[in-house]
């Protein structure tokens, strides 16, 4: 069994926010966030100021009344990004303090005991690892208010049941899609005899390092499964470790940080600078005319096809130029 459902559908809501049962105003989830248009005219506040959090506060500044960020944790944070949103949205966008209570006439109170009149709640505070269908007999559990899944050798198979059970989707702040190929071909290698697992002692052991290393390193125990967010290296020496597929070109790593910090340091501009670095362009040129040289032999392959088909009344490849 391969669990690959993935962990972006159940969603985490805040447990130290005092009335959220009481609270008869609007109230939801980023999961269930699709358009601003809902909450035109309204006070919206919008707990969590990760990327959900920055970004829906933004599409609502074009519609909303007020827009509240208020931080889901105890430290507010003061990034370059959130600087330049609230330069830029000052007339409508507000930051605050975590929420400590939300009052049934409709105030929202914060941890500096500040308060504003909202309409609407809407929380930016991720998701939670669920897989209801599972039942290893207590072998996988998931704790830390759901934010750990274990134990997972390399946060892909269970040191007790592997291979028969895999799980591919676990990791977070990775590559997506291309992390997650290389689990499942680490996966698919090592069902097929291709590559072998190490024992399962070995692998336990392996796991309770990790966690070790981690707390050592002041990292909070809800951010086991963050890879590239804490240790980036070690996302591509997975790949290097556990797959066949050719290891990542430097350009699209530098591509990566380069646009990561770009999107720290103004989140609504990024996707728009030009300032990258030679060997990036040269990389994005290359990839481009390697994809175009791809889509060309793909029409052409497809008209072949269509000729052979037909018989007649068809332009041939042949004939193209």
């Amino acid at each position: 069994v391969v669990v690959a459902t993935g962990h972006y559908s159940q969603p985490m809501l805040p447990s130290d926010i005092e009335g959220m049962g009481e609270w008869t105003r609007g109230q939801l989830h980023s999961h269930s966030y699709r358009t601003p248009e809902p909450f035109r005219g309204e006070a919206v506040v919008v707990v969590g100021c990760a990327e959900s959090g920055k970004d829906i506060a933004l599409d609502l500044c074009r519609v909303a009344r007020e827009v509240h960020l208020a931080a889901s944790s105890k430290a507010t944070p003061a990034t370059p990004a959130m600087s330049r949103m609230l330069a830029n949205h000052g007339d409508v966008l507000r930051l605050h303090t975590r929420i400590r209570r939300l009052h049934a006439d409709g105030r929202v109170e914060f941890a500096d005991g500040s308060s504003v009149a909202a309409d609407t709640v809407i929380y930016c505070t991720g998701y939670t690892y669920s897989f209801p269908f599972l039942d290893t007999g207590g072998a996988v559990t998931i704790e830390d208010d759901g934010y750990v899944v274990g134990p997972l050798f390399e946060h892909v198979f269970p040191p007790s049941l592997a291979p028969s059970l895999s799980f591919v989707g676990v990791a977070r702040k990775v590559l997506i899609p291309w992390f997650f190929e290389l689990q499942a071909r680490w996966v698919a290698q090592v069902l097929s005899g291709r590559r072998a697992l190490p024992a399962e002692e070995e692998m336990l052991r392996s796991v309770e390092e990790h966690l070790r290393a981690r707390e050592a390193a002041g990292v909070p125990r809800k951010h086991t499964h963050n890879i590239a967010g804490i240790e980036p290296e070690k996302m591509y020496e997975f790949g290097e470790r556990y797959s066949d597929l050719a290891p990542l070109e430097e350009w699209k790593k530098e591509l990566v940080m380069s646009s990561i910090a770009s999107m720290m340091a103004d989140v609504e501009t990024f996707r728009d600078r030009a300032d990258d670095s030679e060997s990036v362009r040269k990389g994005v040129q290359g990839w481009r005319g390697l994809a175009a040289h791809a889509q060309a032999k793909s029409m052409i392959a497809a008209v072949d096809v269509e000729g052979d088909g037909a018989g007649h009344g068809r332009v041939s490849s042949s004939s193209t130029d």
